[in-house]
C-alpha cells in the first residue's frame, strides 16, 4: 500500500503588507490516498472539544480566529495525546522520533521584503505571491537536509496548502520539484478549502498560535507543542 508523506500548509498574516507573515506546516504520513481522510478522527475530537469550550454546537470548521487564545492551548494540549489513536495517520520511521506529526514555520516581514524587491522584479508575479514561493521553500526545506527526514520509506509526497491564494505559488515551487531530482519522491502540490480537509485545520491552530505568542505573548501552551514538534 502506498504511503505518502503529507505536508498541510496555513498561513498567519498579509503576505503583501505588514509587519509579520507566517507560515505553518503540519507534517504526517498516511496510507491514505484522500487528503479528506488524513486526521479526520483528530480534527472530529478537536471540533468537539471547540464546541464545547464555546457552547456552539453550530461550530463548523476549526478556525482559531474565532477562538479565544485560551482555547486554542486547550485543544493544542487535548490533540497531542489523541493523534496516537487517530488510525488515519502511522507514527512513521521518516524523523527519528516517535510523534506522529511535526511542524515546519517560516516567518517574514512583508513591509521589508516589499521594499527590498521594489523594482527589482517584473512580470505578474506580485511581492505577496513572491513572498508566499519565498516562505514555502523555506517551510518545506527539511525535505533537502540531512539527516531530518529518512524518504527511503515514503512513495509519494503530498503539500497540500490553504486556498486559491496559494496557486501560483504552488504551480511555481511545484515546478522546481519536477525538475529537481534530488528527493526522488513524486511530489505534487495541491490547494484546497480548509472547510473540508482536516489537516488544514490542524495546521491552522499551529499557524495561529505560533506568531501570535511571538508577538503578543499568549498562546504560550500551544506555541509550545509547535516548538516540540517542530523539525
Amino acid at each position: 500500500m502506498t504511503r505518502i508523506l503529507y505536508f498541510f500548509v496555513d498561513e498567519s498574516g498579509n503576505a503583501d503588507a505588514g509587519t509579520g507573515f507566517s507560515i505553518v506546516g503540519c507534517w504526517c504520513v498516511s496510507k491514505r490516498s484522500s487528503e479528506y481522510e488524513v486526521l479526520a478522527s483528530t480534527k472530529g475530537f478537536l471540533l468537539e472539544q471547540a464546541r464545547r469550550l464555546r457552547d456552539d454546537d453550530d461550530f463548523s470548521e476549526i478556525k482559531s480566529s474565532k477562538l479565544h487564545p485560551s482555547y486554542v492551548d486547550d485543544l493544542m494540549q487535548a490533540m497531542v495525546p489523541k493523534l496516537h489513536s487517530d488510525k488515519t495517520i502511522e507514527t512513521p520511521r521518516v524523523w527519528t522520533t516517535g510523534q506522529p506529526i511535526r511542524y515546519s514555520a517560516y516567518t517574514t516581514l512583508p513591509d521589508i521584503t516589499r521594499g527590498a524587491f521594489d523594482g527589482r522584479t517584473s512580470g505578474s508575479f506580485s511581492n505577496g505571491q513572491m513572498i508566499r514561493s519565498m516562505s514555502l521553500i523555506s517551510a518545506i526545506s527539511p525535505l533537502f537536509q540531512e539527516g531530518l527526514m529518512n524518504l527511503d520509506v515514503i512513495d509519494e509526497i503530498n503539500v497540500v496548502l490553504d486556498d486559491t491564494v496559494w496557486d501560483a505559488p504552488a504551480d511555481v515551487v511545484g515546478g522546481c520539484f519536477d525538475s529537481h531530482e534530488e528527493i526522488g519522491v513524486p511530489t505534487t502540490f495541491t490547494t484546497q478549502d480548509s472547510r473540508s480537509v482536516p489537516g488544514l485545520q490542524i495546521a491552522d491552530l499551529a499557524a495561529y498560535s505560533w506568531p501570535r505568542n511571538q508577538r503578543k505573548g499568549d498562546c504560550a501552551a500551544a506555541s509550545n507543542v509547535v516548538r516540540d514538534h517542530r523539525l
